[in-house]
């Protein structure tokens, strides 16, 4: 290999699963160290360690599971455009992008859902 960097991904029907477990970790860890710092600053002083660790164990599964949901819709579009065009590019990721944030936002109605997609489209162009 000359200069270059290997990076192998799994075949697509497992990249959705390891996508949604490595979102959920990731959530999970960077939750726990938010929820942990903010549940320290919002305790009463005798109580700051406790009153983080309540705050981990109350809010960081929601992060998590907020992070795996976004990995999980973005690897299936991927693994879909993946199928559909018949190669691996980068473009795959940014359409992925588009659609994993419209389809996310889609709750917040047609307008937020068009802004998040192109946010979505635009951080991964």
């Amino acid at each position: 290999m000359s200069g270059g960097v290997a990076y192998h991904r799994a075949p697509c029907p497992g990249r959705i699963f390891e996508d949604l477990g490595v979102g959920f970790s990731i959530g999970c860890i960077g939750g726990s160290l938010w929820y942990f710092l903010k549940g320290m600053w919002n305790a009463p002083r005798r109580q700051r360690i406790m009153g983080g660790l309540l705050h981990v164990r109350n809010r960081a599964p929601f992060l998590g599971g907020s992070f795996a949901m976004w990995g999980g819709v973005f690897s299936s579009i991927d693994c879909l455009m993946i199928y559909y065009r018949q190669k691996d590019d980068p473009w795959n990721a940014v359409v992925s992008g588009f659609m994993t944030g419209g389809i996310l936002a889609i709750r917040g109605g047609l307008s937020m859902a068009f802004k998040n997609a192109f946010i979505g489209g635009g951080i991964l162009l």
